[in-house]
């Protein structure tokens, strides 16, 4: 059985496709060659009642793309509560990178959510990037003064130096800018010199049924950190 017909039919929304394949005996942790799976995709697309049945049926809820996107990620960065209360129930684990893609969007309530089941309010991802900055840099101000209250570094610098006051700056997201200072954030600027763009990932080919940019990971690199805070998984 093409392993692709099932996440096809997950990514579409065709539930009964997917319970008949099912039925079949179809391998539902089968994986495309971006490591995405059948719930991945239904995460991805928001189609919950599709999440719901794999769940059920066994599906690893916290397998993860080769870049190391999870379902979780996704609702996450959908902002998707219902799914994202549903999977963590289930057992998924939270990881790194949730946080990170939830605050980049803006959802407040994900964002809450997280940090109270325990997500590390200053990692880190591998351009030195945190959940403080790439909300700052969307000028997300709900979702940076959370972060703040719950005590989110504002010295912090990804790999340029620049700390989440100098992106927010860089940005003009004044009203973000005032959060920050208000927390102790000190106004600077430095000169900025030529950065790279940050990694895509080319493994991707017209059979695969989803996506997948770089996630935010764990790999050692010596690059600056690019411009666009690029944190798609």
């Amino acid at each position: 059985m093409d392993p692709i017909e099932l996440i096809e039919a997950a990514k579409s929304g065709d539930l009964d496709q997917v319970k008949k394949l099912d039925k079949a005996n179809a391998d539902l942790n089968e994986a495309n060659s971006s490591g995405a799976t059948a719930l991945i995709a239904a995460a991805e697309k928001n189609h919950f009642e599709i999440v719901k049945y794999l769940a059920g049926a066994g599906a690893d809820l916290n397998m993860e793309t080769k870049m190391g996107g999870t379902a979780l990620n996704r609702a996450a960065e959908n902002g998707n509560m219902e799914m994202m209360t549903f999977l963590l129930e289930k057992g998924a684990n939270i990881g790194s990178l949730a946080l990170i893609v939830a605050a980049r969007n803006g959802h407040l309530d994900a964002v809450t959510l997280l940090v109270e089941k325990g997500a590390d309010v200053d990692f880190q991802q591998r351009w030195g990037h945190t959940a403080l900055m790439v909300a700052a840099k969307s000028g997300h101000a709900d979702v940076v003064k959370y972060l703040l209250t719950e005590g989110a570094n504002v010295y912090l610098r990804d790999r340029n130096g620049d700390t989440a006051m100098m992106i927010a700056n860089e940005n003009d997201q004044d009203d973000v800018v005032l959060l920050l200072k208000r927390a102790g954030a000190i106004a600077e600027t430095k000169p900025k010199k030529e950065k790279p763009t940050a990694p895509i990932d080319d493994d991707e080919d017209d059979e695969n049924p989803i996506e997948d940019t770089p996630d935010v990971d764990d790999l050692v690199s010596d690059d600056d950190a690019p411009d666009e805070i690029d944190l798609d998984d």
